[in-house]
């Protein structure tokens, strides 16, 4: 079973019918409780060593992916993030990089007013680190909100941190990949987010490829989603990959951290696509697969 399979089986288990209970359980990237009359957003999330950290990777920046693939949530439903807490399995070999990780997490926690608040430390045979982060929304935005007519519209360019991962990969040192940043420190759009919120018809991030962020908002929505390929901007690709590699990293890859949206008005990024009636997410006519970084048991 993959991720999805065993998210609606929680789902399931976990479905409430409670008043206070706004977006419940694997409904969207957050979970929404209303709190005296205030829209609170709530995520979690862990990252694993063997599965989430590439070959190389410094600790401060392990504190960073840790609270960012939580505020990259957060930023995909147009919520302000407030408090974060973590749970840290440290294995033996980063007990003496863990003032690194703090360090690296309270960086990007001040850049946009998080307060960490606390945690739990324990000790494993693998590092991992688990967050959950708690926002707030004026008006919030979830996948299932796209309408027949809207632009589909992208925050910013996507493949990157695939890219590097696979040069990586391939032997290449991390002074020499193409975007270290996108892979070691990818930023959440938290601020885009935010201002997107206040138009947009749906909305989520993009950490798992466009391909499954598209399915998810046509199916939730029950509409279809049309995308056009010569408006997909690859010249950040193929410097280093042909143009049909380059497409495929555009589509497929995970690991990026920006936001794709449903609007009347597309004020933050560019335009993709169109959404439309007839179900079914393509590409210049063609079926787009669901297809991207999906987490799996060995």
């Amino acid at each position: 079973m993959n991720e999805f399979e065993l998210i609606r089986i929680a789902s399931r288990i976990f479905s409430t019918d409670r008043q206070d209970v706004i977006v419940g359980p694997g409904e969207d990237d957050c979970a929404v409780v209303e709190i005296n009359g205030k829209n609170i957003v709530l995520t979690a999330d862990v990252l694993h060593e063997k599965t989430d950290f590439p070959e190389g990777i410094k600790a401060e920046e392990i504190g960073h992916l840790s609270l960012a693939v939580n505020l990259s949530d957060l930023a995909a439903m147009g919520a302000k993030p407030l408090y974060f807490i973590h749970t840290v399995t440290l294995s033996r070999k980063w007990i003496n990089e863990f003032e690194d990780m703090m360090k690296g997490m309270k960086k990007l926690a001040e850049r946009y007013g998080v307060a960490v608040v606390g945690g739990d430390i324990d000790f494993g045979d693998e590092l991992s680190i688990a967050g959950f982060a708690v926002g707030v929304a004026d008006r919030f935005v979830t996948q299932s909100g796209a309408k027949p007519g809207e632009f589909v519209c992208l925050t910013g360019p996507l493949g990157k941190a695939q890219l590097s991962l696979e040069q990586l990969f391939s032997g290449m040192s991390r002074e020499k990949i193409a975007y270290p940043e996108s892979l070691f420190t990818p930023e959440p759009r938290v601020r885009e987010g935010m201002e997107v919120a206040k138009h947009a018809g749906a909305m989520t991030d993009i950490s798992d490829s466009l391909a499954i962020s598209l399915h998810l908002i046509a199916e939730k929505s029950r509409v279809g989603i049309e995308i056009r390929s010569d408006l997909l901007p690859l010249d950040h690709l193929t410097p280093y990959v042909g143009e049909e590699k380059a497409l495929e990293l555009f589509l497929y890859s995970g690991g990026d951290y920006e936001l794709v949206y449903t609007s009347n008005e597309c004020t933050h990024g560019f335009v993709i696509g169109r959404v439309v009636e007839e179900k079914g997410v393509r590409i210049d006519g063609e079926e787009i697969e669901f297809r991207g970084y999906m987490h799996k048991p060995d």
